[in-house]
């Protein structure tokens, strides 16, 4: 019996100390890392969303074919993703600002690389496979890092944090395009891996948080690093499912759309700011859809699900609207909408996973979409040197993307059931723990009567 007690008093204890530890800061460190994601964000995407200028510059001023050269771009934009498993295992195993200056090495190596090459077969593997690997290493870091700073305004942090790729690619596109036209290829690229080289700053901003919680589990975290239990979570791998396959159509904006706006002959100085519109309302819509998200009566599934709807609607209309005031509105729609998409799919991964297993689940999720983010823009060239027209391009990555947000619906059905069979569940490990315990107590009580009894009974007898 004595036992039976210690156990329940053990189980006890590290019920408080489990609820000490999952309390997060919620600011102070927290923001400067929040800081650090956003200076991560302005470099990494802020020359991948700008790979449609450097598409522009190697098709017009290297001849090169236009599904070739966007596999370039589209196997260092989904390596990023692809690479997001890997890199959430190695962040538990040796620690966020490790992984993360690994990545800021080996994306400086691949753009420097890349200056000193001109040759499609080289550029695979100089800036699709390093530059993409190393800013996979940089990425995934800054966006779990949040997590073990905040909770409950972690909407808010991620959709700060995650601006920055907003601005990068507002700074970016139209400085790439003009380093490109100005000093060329080799010198411009040079410039770009000096740049990527601040990487390392924000690995000394990753400050661990400590806590009594995370100290007793780093064992048990390093012994499941492979743990696929995750995969028979029914919401989380449809949600999974939805978001990869919005991925297919979600990048060729960003690679094709100023070479569309040369077709239709805008020049290209004002091509590339089509890309610098886009991201300047993704910036403001991750600010705006952040602090939306974080109001408790607002379902941030939902308001995800409108986002990717209204994308998809645009880019269907997009080759409608021919004309450089069309192409305008069009950058201003998907970016606004896109601020929602980039600043709350962790978060929202985070709770149909479970906020404990964030690491795992967001990497996981990078790494399967990664896989129809690849071949999205190739398509699209494809379909561009089939047809001689961007036209069926945008039609049909519209259509996936309304298709993924209509898929919405199945992931918030299967969230509810799976929450309503836990809080069942929940309930009736309580009714069993309260008659477990009133039994233990009548045993307990019994005994003692039992004993009394008998004191009693020897007493009379002595007497």
């Amino acid at each position: 019996m004595e036992d039976k007690e210690q156990m329940v008093d053990g189980d006890d204890d590290a019920m408080e100390s489990e609820l000490e530890g999952s309390e997060k800061p919620e600011g102070g460190w927290g923001w400067v890392v929040c800081c650090g994601t956003f200076s991560v964000n302005f470099i990494v995407f802020g020359i991948h969303n700008s790979f449609g200028v450097v598409y522009e510059y190697l098709v017009d001023e290297h001849h090169m074919g236009e599904a070739e050269t966007a596999w370039v771009g589209a196997m260092a934009g989904s390596l990023n993703f692809l690479c997001g498993p890997l890199t959430s295992i190695l962040c538990d195993r040796f620690g966020f600002r490790r992984v993360a200056f690994v990545g800021a090495l080996l994306s400086v190596t691949g753009l420097f690389l890349t200056s000193l090459v001109t040759s499609l077969h080289y550029m695979y593997l100089t800036y699709g496979l390093l530059w993409g690997v190393g800013s996979s290493l940089s990425f995934v870091p800054s966006i779990v890092m949040l997590g073990e700073y905040f909770d409950k305004r972690l909407a808010l942090a991620n959709g700060l944090g995650t601006s920055g790729s907003g601005v990068g690619s507002l700074v970016a596109s139209p400085a790439i395009n003009y380093l490109l036209r100005v000093l060329g290829w080799s010198n411009s690229l040079r410039i770009l891996s000096g740049v990527a080289a601040f990487l390392v700053v924000a690995c000394f901003l990753y400050k661990p948080v400590k806590t009594r919680r995370r100290e007793r589990a780093v064992t048990k975290q390093c012994s499941q690093l492979c743990d696929i239990s995750i995969w028979r979570n029914r919401p989380y791998v449809a949600w999974v499912l939805t978001v990869a396959l919005f991925q297919f159509g979600y990048p060729v904006p960003f690679v094709h759309l100023v070479k569309y706006a040369d077709d239709l002959g805008i020049p290209p100085s004002k091509g590339a700011w089509l890309v610098g519109f886009l991201s300047i309302m993704s910036t403001v819509g991750r600010v705006i859809f952040g602090k939306i998200c974080e109001l408790r009566w607002v379902n941030k599934v939902y308001v995800y699900q409108f986002s990717v709807f209204t994308i998809g609607l645009s880019t269907m209309i997009c080759p409608i609207t021919e004309g450089y005031a069309g192409l305008v509105t069009y950058s201003l729609v998907f970016g606004f909408f896109d601020g929602c998409f980039v600043g709350q799919v962790a978060v929202i991964t985070g709770e149909i996973a479970g906020k404990n297993r964030l690491s795992q689940a967001v990497g996981n999720m990078f790494g399967v979409l990664a896989i129809p983010m690849s071949f999205g823009p190739p398509v699209a060239g494809w379909l561009y040197e089939a047809t001689g027209s961007y036209h069926q391009a945008f039609f049909v990555c519209g259509s996936v993307a309304i298709m993924a947000s209509l898929l919405v619906f199945v992931v918030s059905r299967l969230d509810r059931n799976q929450k309503r069979g836990s809080k069942n569940t929940d309930l009736n490990n309580v009714c069993r723990y309260e008659v477990s315990f009133e039994s233990e107590m009548s045993t307990i009580l019994g005994e003692k009567t039992s004993r009394e009894v008998l004191i009693v009974t020897d007493k009379e007898t002595v007497l």
